[in-house]
């Protein structure tokens, strides 16, 4: 249980004077000592802490009210002193279905929708606003949730206003990470694998979108379910839709007396609700008027809590006469209006109509957050009208008291929150207001420096507590950005927060709806005045987002050379440095290794003439890596040790702790390849292993997948360890569940087929082929020549000839155009398997000769053993066994480790057989 620092000061006086009356007063003094306040503002807190606490039955476990003086702890409270445990914090999968207050009279229905979930895979709860929606379907959540292996999740669509982001509405919801092409493919892919219940709420202003992900739902095979709320069906063929009615109230004669009126449930919310907030006692002359409110009310729940709340200042004869006389009930409905709609805003106009001012006004600006917000927030919106912090203060107890805004304990206080109702309402009175006209602008501004803080704050906060700070306020940041970059807005703050809020995007992983984002931000930069380095920060942001795309497009060099750009021409060493990073790294995904060690070289140029550029380390082991593809082994590998002895694991939880294990997994991204290279297959396998479990301790999901296919997946399938190919495929999948960066899905496919064909699955090369096929699709070059290598092997073994020549060809092809050298010994090697296996004996002499002197000219001593044991099975099979000898026993005793391996296994029998009498070289040749 989480209290805020007022409800932990109300709490702690209570307990200290357990038994004892605690006035209001004193509690006030308590919470606010030296400021005076309306008292609703100690309601507020108090009925937060209740609920906090579960205390919302009828009969208070814990604070029991004393009308019109203050609160008793009625509870009986226990003194001890324990060990206080230290858990990291799991991060937080998906959203949780909102705290409700306590339900009234909705048993039946909970119960009915709970029993009707078992047999259908789509139920939406229909009715009319105000009538109760989501407090049933949030009910109905927490009934079941132990039926749903992987929880509910709780999509609040009233915080968008664009239909276009129903999908990122949802995947963030569902805290799908990384890079989905397609929001409600991502989520269909998601909800396909766990067994949840999906919840959307509000769906009626994005009704099409709504009814569109239904149909897909519906029409996959998936064993989660969906619950829809919506003021009209979705529409779909087989949606199961439960009508939510009014409470019911009593008619006219139906409660003679006062205990049969409370049998009621619209009675009894209004008395619950009205001895919350007033301080009210039931009496018998009181039934007969609450009936009639009720009823004329048509038993909609916020209708009534409006009504009640109003109890302080009317008794109930009195309201009942004010709402005949305002709310018109006898009045013609207009022609296509539901009544019970009409009635809400009839109730809440009502209920606005008696707001002092200021109150007035703080409610109408309140409608510019599409979520919920703190107070902080409220106040700098309302400095637009002139309100300053005591209106605005004293106005959110009220309002909360009047039930027009909602209030839930926080970390660090209260968030506040329209329910979707009254923010609709709030906005029409908004945008009649003249004095309200620059709200919308204050509102982004707020936004901006919330995400500003944010910036800062990163590099200091513990990344959990960080991210929990400010995811929820995404729904906010997509309605600042689309009035920002809308006709009225102001594109430039929109262009400031968009640069604001990449950290946001970057450390959640929503990379697809940042591309959008940033795309447009960095277009509209092109075609107004901007600070250059505003614009190197979007286009820097855009080319990462888009270097995890499922296809490498122009696009994204486009991106990169912007950047560059914009950061030499606002003269930024530090930006300029990311730019030529990250443009080297993704022309070394599509294979252009030359080239990206020219913008290597400058990027660390760059670090010579200033040390503290904050990218050295990334250009320095990326300059490593593009060395090693282009066969510089020795040189790349001083390089990676190096800064492998320089990031060690940390055992904190900050961020700069988090950076230091980040360096420590990427340094091992590229050093097991060098050492496997150089004849170190064990060093390779372990090295490969620390960055996997160190990423899997941290929680580093992105980073796993790279250390997984780009270390550990080729390291355990070159050195044929089997067993941790399959346990290396398994958690690469499970990543991509996680955290899905489109690149690796092939590349997982192909180490599973792999897997399968080592393991004599006839099909595998198929998939094998298919798989490189996906990845020459997408332009994820790197190392495809050793993958079509693998592939001709495979094609080898079964006596597919032709295929395992074209497969060899266009390997050498992909080597000679990308500049890998590191890999052409072994597609030499491969090609001379080939000569050999047709008969072309001499020619494939040659090849492995050829093949040989490239191995020794770059130091791959890996790739030397396997040409060597060829050549020298070869001799054997020539009776050759002297040169074979000669040959194969030198490159065999430089290893000192990886005796196990399936290379060293492989020379050894070849070195034993070449020693052995002709009889067991009679056997090599047969």
């Amino acid at each position: 249980m989480k209290l805020g620092g007022r409800a932990f000061e109300l709490l702690h006086l209570l307990i200290q004077r357990r038994g004892e009356l605690v006035s209001k007063d004193e509690l006030m003094e308590a919470a606010w000592p030296g400021t005076f306040l309306h008292d609703s503002n100690l309601k507020v807190n108090i009925w937060s802490l209740r609920r906090s606490l579960g205390d919302i039955q009828t009969e208070p476990a814990y604070i029991a009210t004393v009308a019109r003086r203050g609160y008793r702890f009625v509870a009986d409270v226990q003194t001890s002193i324990g060990e206080i445990e230290d858990h990291p914090a799991e991060p937080i999968r998906s959203s949780p279905p909102p705290s409700r207050r306590g339900i009234v009279g909705r048993e039946v229905e909970i119960a009915d929708v709970a029993r009707l979930l078992v047999d259908n895979r789509h139920l939406t709860l229909a009715g009319a606003g105000g009538i109760g929606k989501t407090t049933v379907a949030v009910a109905v959540a927490q009934a079941v949730a132990s039926r749903y292996r992987d929880g509910v999740c709780f999509v609040d669509l009233a915080t968008i206003s664009d239909p276009t982001l129903f999908g990122a509405a949802m995947v963030t919801a569902l805290g799908i990470r990384g890079n989905p092409d397609n929001g409600l493919t991502a989520v269909l892919d998601y909800l396909r694998l766990r067994q949840m219940l999906l919840i959307l709420d509000n769906c009626e202003h994005v009704l099409p979108a709504a009814t569109i992900f239904a149909g897909r739902f519906l029409a996959d095979i998936s064993p989660s379910k969906l619950l829809a709320t919506s003021r009209e069906p979705l529409g779909n063929a087989t949606e199961h839709v439960v009508r939510l009615g009014s409470l019911p109230a009593p008619g006219p004669g139906q409660a003679p007396t006062t205990e049969q009126a409370v049998e009621f449930p619209a009675v009894q919310l209004f008395v619950r609700r009205a001895a919350e907030w007033s301080d009210y006692e039931f009496v018998d002359d009181d039934y007969a008027a609450i009936a009639s409110i009720c009823h004329s009310l048509d038993g909609l729940p916020l209708a009534i809590e409006l009504a009640a709340a109003q109890i302080r200042t009317f008794g109930p004869r009195e309201l009942l006469d004010a709402l005949d006389q305002n709310l018109s009930f006898r009045a013609p409905r207009a022609e296509g209006v539901s009544p019970r709609h009409e009635t809400l805003v009839a109730t809440i106009d009502w209920s606005f109509k008696l707001l002092p001012f200021k109150e007035a006004r703080l409610f109408a600006l309140l409608s510019v957050f599409s979520d919920a917000f703190e107070a902080e927030d409220a106040i700098f919106v309302a400095g637009a009208a002139g309100l300053d912090l005591v209106d605005v203060i004293t106005g959110l107890g009220s309002l909360v008291a009047k039930s027009l805004l909602s209030a839930q304990a926080s970390g660090r206080g209260l968030r506040y929150r329209l329910l979707d109702s009254t923010r609709r309402y709030a906005t029409d009175r908004r945008r009649a207001d003249p004095t309200c006209k620059q709200a919308l602008n204050r509102h982004a501004q707020c936004i901006l420096a919330l995400f500003e803080q944010s910036e800062d704050e990163w590099s200091w906060r513990e990344p959990a507590d960080w991210t929990q700070r400010y995811l929820w306020r995404i729904g906010d940041l997509r309605a600042a950005l689309s009035w920002a970059f809308g006709e009225d807005g102001d594109p430039l703050l929109g262009i400031r927060l968009t640069v604001a809020a990449i950290t946001l995007w970057s450390e959640t992983a929503i990379l697809s709806e940042a591309q959008a984002r940033l795309a447009s931000a960095l277009a509209l930069t092109k075609t107004i005045e901007c600070d250059d380095l505003l614009r190197a920060k979007l286009a820097c942001a855009l080319g990462w987002s888009l270097f995890y795309a499922r296809k490498l497009s122009n696009e994204n060099e486009l991106a990169w050379l912007d950047a560059i750009a914009f950061a030499r021409r606002a003269g930024d060493n530090d930006y300029q440095q990311r730019a030529l990073v990250g443009f080297a790294f993704y022309l070394l995904q599509i294979g252009h290794i030359p080239r990206a060690i020219l913008y290597l070289e400058e990027a660390t140029g760059l670090a010579d003439r200033d040390r503290n550029l904050t990218s050295t380390s990334e250009a320095d082991r990326a300059l490593a890596w593009a060395q090693a593809f282009a066969g510089e082994l020795s040189t790349s590998r001083a390089v990676l040790d190096r800064l492998a002895a320089t990031h060690s694991l940390a055992a904190g939880r900050s961020r700069k702790d988090a950076n230091e294990v980040y360096r420590f997994i990427t340094v091992r991204f590229n050093l097991p390849f060098v050492a496997w290279m150089q004849g170190q297959p064990d060093t390779a396998a372990r090295l490969a292993r620390d960055a996997v479990d160190a990423a899997d301790r941290s929680g580093q999901w992105v980073s796993q997948s790279n250390a997984l296919g780009l270390a550990a997946l080729p390291i355990a399938l070159e050195t044929g360890n089997l067993d941790a190919l399959e346990s290396y495929a398994e958690r690469l999948r499970e990543n991509l569940e996680r955290e899905r960066i489109s690149r690796w899905v092939p590349v997982e496919r192909y180490f599973s087929a792999c897997l399968r064909d080592l393991r004599g699955d006839p099909q595998a090369v198929e998939d094998m082929r298919t798989a490189i096929a996906e990845l020459i699709e997408c332009r994820f070059l790197m190392r495809i020549g050793s993958y079509l290598a693998v592939l001709a092997g495979a094609f080898l073994r079964r006596e597919r000839i032709g295929e395992a020549r074209q497969a060899v060809e266009r390997a050498l092809a992909h080597q000679e155009q990308q500049g890998e050298r590191w890999c052409r010994s072994e597609l030499l090697r491969i090609d001379a398997s080939l000569l050999l296996h047709v008969g072309e004996t001499e020619r494939a002499e040659e090849r492995l000769q050829e093949a040989l002197v490239e191995a020794r000219a770059i130091g791959a001593l890996t790739y030397q053993l396997r040409i060597g044991t060829d050549l020298a099975k070869h001799w054997i099979s020539l009776d050759r066994r002297r040169e074979a000898l000669r040959l194969l026993s030198p490159i065999y005793n430089e290893f000192t480790e990886g005796f196990g391996s399936l290379d060293l296994v492989r020379a050894s029998e070849c070195l034993q057989l070449a020693g052995a009498k002709g009889r067991h070289a009679r056997q090599l040749r047969q």
